[in-house]
Formats: C-alpha cells, sequence, structure tokens
C-alpha cells in the first residue's frame, strides 16, 4: 500500500469509527511518541515529560469523568509551553520527534473538547511522519523504500488495523 493509499484509508476509517475507539487509539498513539520525548528532554534539559504524561492522564479519565473546560485550557496552555522550537533545536532529529509527541497528544486534548475526528488522524499522521524521520536518519531512501520500510509496515497495518 502506498502511503497516498494509506492516507485515504486511514482517514476513512477514523471518521467512521466511535469516539471511544477514537480515544483508545489515539491514546495509544500518543504513549508509544511519548518516549520520543524522554529521550528529548534528558538529551537537551529541556521541556517536562511529565506534563506530557499528565495531559495524557487527563485524557484516560475522561473516559469516566467529566473534565472541566478549565483544565484541558491549562493543560493545552502547558503543553504549548514544553513543545520545542525547531529552530531552537537546530537540524537533530530527536527535536522533530518531541515536536510530534507534544502535537499529538495536544491533539488528544483537544479531541475530548470538540470530539472531532481529524484530530485522531493527525495524531496518527504524527506516528507515520516519525517513522518516516527515524527511516531517514539512518539512510536517505525514496518514497516507495519508505513505503516498504519494515517499521513502516508495521506503523500504517497498526493504523489500519486499529481504526476498523
Amino acid at each position: 500500500m502506498t502511503y497516498q493509499e494509506f492516507i485515504t484509508k486511514f482517514n476513512k476509517q477514523v471518521f467512521s469509527i466511535d469516539y471511544h475507539k477514537q480515544l483508545t487509539l489515539a491514546i495509544d498513539i500518543c504513549k508509544r511518541l511519548y518516549f520520543d520525548y524522554v529521550d528529548f528532554s534528558e538529551k537537551y534539559q529541556w521541556g517536562d515529560k511529565d506534563i506530557l504524561l499528565d495531559a495524557i492522564t487527563i485524557v484516560e479519565q475522561s473516559r469516566t469523568n467529566d473534565i472541566k473546560e478549565s483544565l484541558i485550557v491549562k493543560t493545552l496552555s502547558q503543553l504549548d509551553a514544553i513543545t520545542p522550537d525547531m529552530e531552537d533545536f537546530g537540524s537533530d532529529e530527536l527535536g522533530s520527534y518531541a515536536l510530534n509527541a507534544c502535537a499529538a497528544v495536544y491533539n488528544l486534548v483537544q479531541f475530548i473538547n470538540d470530539k472531532h475526528p481529524k484530530h485522531i488522524y493527525d495524531i496518527g499522521i504524527y506516528l507515520t511522519d516519525t517513522i518516516d524521520f527515524k527511516v531517514q536518519e539512518q539512510e536517505t531512501l525514496a518514497e516507495q523504500e519508505i513505503d516498504n520500510n519494515p517499521l513502516m509496515v508495521e506503523a500504517k497495518k497498526y493504523l489500519i488495523d486499529n481504526s476498523k
């Protein structure tokens, strides 16, 4: 499956599954990306990995408890504060991974507020973008080679299988 075919299928599926399945998928992806932020934070002694984890926990709690709008606004503001600006960290790939992790969790928090499936789609794309960066870090590859890389194949399969 080409990346374009994947995007089309994943987008369609994300918009057709129910809220709880969307939320479960998004939380799982954010937990996967969290560790990239941890690596970045430890290397640069910058940011706050606990804010990222707390935001994920708040979203998990939203399954059983109402989350106040004020907590959502506060959490989004905290996430903004710990999101790396790529200009500050040069071309280091860890900065890109951390940026994707923060953006994914930011979208996750927005999702519990407005329940728009576009956030779930974006979170999935942050995962594939991160895999793409990691594959490219090892060697420069053509788009088809990236599509066929085992890490990318696994990520696309995971997203398609879990958005049905």
